[in-house]
């Protein structure tokens, strides 16, 4: 039934994976041009009919022009798969809040609350956070992501009346936080089990080893992130006095519409409107890994345990999907020379996304420093993921 149950999650993981892309576009429609206050005789309604065609059809033509910049100089955003994966990873390593990893063995039971941080990056170097958002505008796809999870309550129980050496613990937390343009909304839940492979001994009162530790269990973190991404300006200029000007059909004609575009203000040193877009997107994160924990963890109580040092290592198996989704609207503006010529308010959309789900299995290693004053814990849990992956957090405790 476990088995069976554990296969469906990866097919479904994998399933997911494979769907929900979509391209990244750049999109907008280009606003048309309007006069007001030229009351000279040569504006008829036939010329002014010309000089909306021409001048719209320029604009249009710039416009779209700054779109196509758009898109390709963003072609970077094609593909999220990296970063999916990496937020995915990110989130499965933050699951394991609220650790007990110091303090197995206990006697009766242990409650305790944390947060843990999960991050996956390229490399190790802190820099790479320290402007992650300026980064993912720059590279658009690359193999990071960060994750958080609060356990706000971590039950663990000594069952030797069901099986000597067992224990069993369940936990659940929830928590939401905003800054700026960045918020984070997490759920995690989760159950566990842990076997006491060696017990525990004392070495002269001011030692004493916590033995051996054998743990697994099912733990279900999702992370929802919002995050905005400025992807800087494209501009281009609307060449419209050249635009008018090329359909004149006589000297006259010429003359006229060169009259006519010097009220309007474009004039031959001003001959050009200039169109800029500044797309601004939001980006979507939506989290949700299964995690299966291997462990074993063993741990040294020092000075009547005032200071614990916890060491281990672990596999993980994860399941499940890390959905990007980006979208936004922001305004086109279009800069002219007078208040003779106007433009049509025009929007700029973005759109795209994509999946991947995070990496079936690390490999990890994990300390810990803990501090003691009788039953109440403070534990510094830090885990290792091969390769450049980590998580690092706090936990308080009281364990009995």
């Amino acid at each position: 039934m476990h088995v069976s149950r554990t296969v469906a999650l990866a097919l479904a993981g994998a399933a997911m994976a494979l769907t929900g892309a979509h391209a990244f576009h750049v999109s907008g429609t280009a606003p048309g041009v309007h006069f007001k206050g030229i009351s000279d005789p040569r504006f008829t309604p036939a010329m002014q009919a010309y000089f909306e065609e021409k001048m719209s059809g320029e604009v249009k033509a710039a416009f779209d022009k700054t779109i196509d910049t758009a898109n390709a100089k963003l072609s970077q955003f094609e593909s999220q798969k990296k970063l999916a994966q990496g937020m995915g990873n990110a989130n499965a390593y933050a699951a394991n809040s609220a650790t007990l990893q110091g303090f197995q063995n206990y006697d009766l039971f242990a409650v305790s609350a944390g947060f843990m941080m999960g991050v996956q990056g390229p490399s190790l170097d802190p820099t790479v956070y320290e402007h992650l958002q300026d980064k993912i505008a720059k590279e658009g796809d690359l193999y990071a992501g960060f994750g958080a999870g609060l356990t706000e309550l971590n039950v663990g129980l000594n069952c030797k009346f069901l099986v000597p050496g067992l224990y069993l613990n369940a936990k659940f937390g929830t928590f939401k936080m905003k800054i700026s343009d960045f918020s984070i909304d997490n759920q995690v839940f989760g159950i566990g089990a842990n076997y006491k492979l060696l017990d525990k001994r004392s070495f002269v009162g001011l030692v004493k080893w916590r033995g051996i530790s054998l743990g697994s269990g099912f733990y279900m973190q999702m992370d929802k992130v919002d995050m905005q991404v400025p992807v800087g300006t494209f501009e281009n200029d609307a060449k419209l006095r050249e635009s008018v000007l090329n359909g004149a059909t006589d000297q006259q004609d010429s003359t006229d519409k060169e009259a006519l575009l010097d009220q309007m203000g474009y004039g031959e040193g001003t001959p050009d409107a200039q169109v800029a877009i500044h797309p601004v997107f939001k980006m979507a994160v939506d989290v949700t890994t299964y995690t299966i924990p291997l462990e074993a963890n063993t741990a040294v109580a020092l000075l009547f345990d005032l200071i614990n040092v916890s060491a281990g290592v672990g596999a993980d198996l994860n399941f499940g999907n890390a959905k990007i989704k980006l979208e936004g609207q922001s305004d086109a503006d279009i800069t002219g020379n007078s208040d003779k010529v106007t433009f049509d308010a025009a929007k700029v959309n973005v759109e795209g996304g994509d999946s991947n789900g995070p990496s079936l299995m690390r490999l990890r290693v994990m300390t810990g420093l803990g501090l003691g004053l009788g039953p109440v814990k403070l534990d510094i849990p830090l885990v290792y993921y091969f390769n450049t992956g980590v998580s690092f957090g706090a936990t308080v405790a009281v364990v009995w």
